[in-house]
This record gives structure tokens, sequence and C-alpha cells, in this order.
């Protein structure tokens, strides 16, 4: 299932400095160190800001500028569902063909726990075809058995990706899949962000009704 790890963040202090920019005039200088302590009112401003839920006010845009880079292991169901999310790019990601190498020569099983023992044989019986293929040189026949392999792989394949987004879409994403039906992926996602320093105290989910519990 969904795991995320190596998660980190940059431009944090740059971006709570910037949420002020509105307000200033003549030259700024972002690149100072920020207080993030409640004995700093402009820290208290800033998780005020962070955390508005009102839509299309824009209060939050600052969020936009604390950037995070992190590697996922996603599969065929989770994976469309988080692409639709336009400032999460993937730097990255593993390959559908390197990965199907490594499972046929190896103990390495690249399949969800939900994926059945027929999904997985029929997926070793198309890769051996497809290998067969490969030998006999023949283009039809290796294109023809290549598109069979990857047209009949189940969803719960999972392939490794690195990412890059921001606090901003990261807030997005956990209003949206909170309460999710993809329970174990969307929950597994949204715990390893929680445990990013000041990531819930900045996007407004320090309260109770933002549990895990809750879900």
């Amino acid at each position: 299932m969904v795991e995320v790890k190596n998660i980190e963040v940059f431009g944090l202090d740059r971006a709570l400095n910037a949420k002020s920019n509105s307000f200033n005039a003549g030259e700024i200088d972002t690149s100072v160190s920020f207080d993030k302590t409640d004995d700093n009112r402009q820290w208290k401003v800033a998780k005020a800001l962070g955390g508005n839920m009102h839509s299309h006010q824009s209060h939050d845009a600052y969020l936009k500028g604390i950037l995070v880079v992190f590697d996922i292991k996603g599969n065929g169901v989770f994976m469309p569902e988080f692409q639709r999310y336009h400032f999460a790019d993937i730097v990255m990601s593993q390959s559908t063909m390197h990965s199907m190498d490594k499972f046929m020569t190896s103990d390495y099983d690249p399949f969800t726990k939900y994926v059945s023992e027929n999904s997985k044989k029929e997926t070793r019986n198309n890769y051996a075809k497809y290998v067969m293929a490969k030998k006999s040189g023949n283009k039809q026949d290796i294109y023809e058995a290549f598109e069979v392999l990857v047209h009949n792989l189940p969803r719960g394949l999972e392939l490794w990706a690195t990412v890059s987004t921001n606090f901003l879409q990261l807030k997005t994403i956990v209003i949206q899949r909170f309460h999710h039906k993809n329970v174990e992926d969307w929950l597994g996602f949204i715990e390893a962000f929680y445990k990013v320093p000041y990531f819930r105290e900045l996007c407004g989910f320090d309260g109770a009704e933002w549990n895990l519990e809750n879900w």
C-alpha cells in the first residue's frame, strides 16, 4: 500500500516572511530567519492565514512557497487519484518494465496484498510470452506481447516515484481526501505529512476534527 518517506521541506522561513509582502512598501528581505513561537505575533498571523478554510480568498497563498520533496510508493488505484493535483509534480518514477524484470527474476513482489494469486500468475505468463517474443526477434510479436502484458497488469502494481509539491497543495489534498473510501492509501499518505513539523498548525489541521482517529 502507499508508503511515503524521505520528506524534505524547503523555504519555510522564506514563505513565512513573504506572507507580509502585501503589507510592506519598498525593499523586502525574506531571507532572514523567522521566529516560530507563539511569542511572535507574526507566527500567530501565519497560522491564522494558513489555516483559513474559506475558498477563493487566498489568505493561505504563502503556503505554496513552502516546498516539499518526498519519495512515494503508489499503486494503480491511488496514483490516478493523486495525479489529478496540478501542483504535485513527479520528478521521476520507476519503470513498469524494469519492475516486471525484477519481479520475474527475484523474490521481489511489486503488488499490493489485494492482488490475487491468479492475477500474479497471469502476469508471469504474459511476461514469459513477452520474453519469448523478444528472443524470436519478430517486431510484431514483440509489440503484441508487450501490449498484452502492460494492458493486463493489475491495478495493484506498486511503483516508487519522487514528487515535488508544496504545503498549499498538500492542504488541498488533506481537505479533499479526509474520510476517503480508499482508507489505507490516503490515511497512510496524510499520516506521513501530519508528522512534518509545522504542517498541521500552519494549514489549520491542528483541531480535533482533523485527528486521524476521526477518519
